[in-house]
This record gives C-alpha cells, structure tokens and sequence, in this order.
C-alpha cells in the first residue's frame, strides 16, 4: 500500500533539522482541534509493512500495539508536536506517539509548532 495521500506532502522532513530550529513559536492549542489525525494511517500494525494503523485503531488496541505503545508511553509530552496545514487539514509532521498520549492521558490541550510551507522547504531531506 502507498502513503496516505493526505501524509504525501511530495517530501520527507529531516526531523532532526527540524528540531535544531528554536525560534518556532509554540503555541498550546486544544486537542481537538487535531481529531482529524486520530484517523490517519501514520503507522505500521504489528507484523505488517504498511500505512494500516491510525492513532485511533493503536490506542484501542493498545495490547497488541506493544511496539507503539512502549513509544506512546515513553513520550515525553513536554516537546510540542510539529503540524503542518495540508490539503485544508493540519497534520502531523513529528510526534504521533505523543498526541496519542495526550488522548491516552485525557488532556485537553497540546504544544504544537506550526510548520509554515516555507520552513517545510528548508528542513527536507535531501
């Protein structure tokens, strides 16, 4: 199966030259205003090699997720999450484990850092 069309931004970003980059507001937004995500096929389900499991399917079935949830429960929900504004819906570019905590958690609110197309551009990988 091929990349979810909504994750194919045509580029991959190089998280860790996202990371480097520290005058990124962060902002604390209500979770819910990311529930769309909950349904994106951003993962693998065990045993697969596939875009087949969503933070939704992962969270409801934790116990057979045991290699996504050790990542979700070893998240540190303190970094922000990067999202991005895709074909008219924010998605998630770095930290789907931690916005799975967060719903784990029950928290209303989430650090993000809002990902212009710009910046995007500067931290592909090459």
């Amino acid at each position: 199966m091929s990349l979810p069309s909504i994750l194919n931004i045509w580029f991959k970003i190089d998280e860790p030259k996202l990371w480097a980059i520290t005058d990124i507001l962060v902002e604390e937004i209500l979770l819910s205003k990311l529930d769309n995500n909950l349904d994106i096929l951003y993962r693998e389900q065990e045993d697969t090699d596939d875009w087949n499991l969503s933070p939704r399917m992962c969270l409801e079935n934790i116990e057979k997720e045991i290699y996504h949830a050790g990542e979700i429960n070893k998240a540190d929900i303190q970094h922000p999450i990067e999202i991005y504004f895709h074909q008219w819906q924010r998605i998630i570019l770095d930290g789907v484990h931690r916005f799975a905590k967060h719903h784990l958690l029950g928290l209303e609110t989430i650090k993000v850092r809002k990902i212009s197309p710009e910046l995007a551009q500067r931290v592909k990988r090459s």
